[in-house]
Parts: structure tokens; C-alpha cells; sequence
């Protein structure tokens, strides 16, 4: 049941993967991790709910690790990032305090980015739920949105 749905929606799949990597080589990767994701979990799929929401997911909690393991910047803890000035040239040096400012200006309009720092660490929902002290389903929903500003944010620094 699961194959038929992964080559069914194989091509929507790839073009999701591209709208998240914007270069075909790392799309590629990214679709067969998700699809390789999709069916090593198939236990896990609920035969009686809609495939793409399920997938897209899986594919942006994929997205999200292979970035925070590849990214110049590692997040210790909320507060913190470690990266090595020395190793990038002038220009990269340029964009990582470009980033970091980004994050700062954001995290003064909204507490949303705290918790999408603390997720970009590592944190699961329940543990930020936890140290923050609201419900789960605000960790969810702040996240959803930090990202959303920080994403519309740069976005919008680099029309300028």
C-alpha cells in the first residue's frame, strides 16, 4: 500500500524536496531520504489519513537535521552559537553576523524564536513544553511561526 503511494506521489515528493533545497542534486538526496524515511516507518502510517501531510512531515524534520548538521552554525543552547570565524572567508563571515542579527531582531519581536532555537538544538516539544512551562501545542505552533518570521525576515533583508 505504502510503495504505491511513494510512486504515486514521487513526482510531488521531488518538487516538495526542491522547494526546500532550490538545487536538483540536494533535492534528490533530500526526496530519497524522505522516501527512505517514509518506508523504513511505514508501521507508523495511518492507513486512514491523507499520505502528503505524513510525508511533507517526515521531509522537513529531514530537511531540518541534514541543515543543522551541515550549517557553520551550532547552537549550544538558546542563548549561544559556536562556529568557526576562522575558517570562512570574509564574505561567509559577512552572512553569519548578517544571520546571527537576523535572529537577534526577531527574537526581540516575538519569544516564538526561543523555542526555535531550543529545537534547533536538539530539544524535543515536551522538553521545551517543559522548560518554558506552556502547553505543547504552543512549543508547536511558536515554532511553526519563529520559522515563518525568520525565513519571511531574511528573505525580506535580502530584497533590501
Amino acid at each position: 500500500m505504502l510503495n504505491s503511494l511513494v510512486k504515486e506521489h514521487y513526482q510531488w515528493i521531488m518538487q516538495s524536496a526542491f522547494k526546500y533545497c532550490k538545487n536538483r542534486m540536494d533535492a534528490e538526496d533530500l526526496a530519497e531520504e524522505t522516501i527512505l524515511k517514509i518506508l523504513t516507518n511505514k508501521q507508523n502510517y495511518d492507513e486512514n489519513k491523507p499520505f502528503k501531510p505524513w510525508c511533507s512531515v517526515i521531509m522537513l524534520n529531514t530537511y531540518i537535521t541534514a541543515y543543522k548538521h551541515d550549517s557553520l552554525i551550532h547552537f549550544e543552547d538558546e542563548d549561544k552559537a559556536k562556529y568557526e570565524v576562522s575558517e570562512l572567508d570574509t564574505e561567509q563571515q559577512v552572512r553569519l553576523s548578517e544571520v546571527l542579527g537576523f535572529i537577534d531582531d526577531c527574537r526581540v519581536k516575538s519569544c516564538s524564536v526561543d523555542c526555535v532555537m531550543m529545537y534547533a538544538d536538539g530539544y524535543s516539544y515536551d522538553e521545551i513544553a517543559c522548560s518554558m512551562s506552556i502547553p505543547v501545542g504552543t512549543v508547536r505552533s511558536r515554532i511553526s511561526y519563529g520559522r515563518d518570521m525568520l525565513r519571511k525576515y531574511i528573505d525580506y533583508q535580502k530584497v533590501k
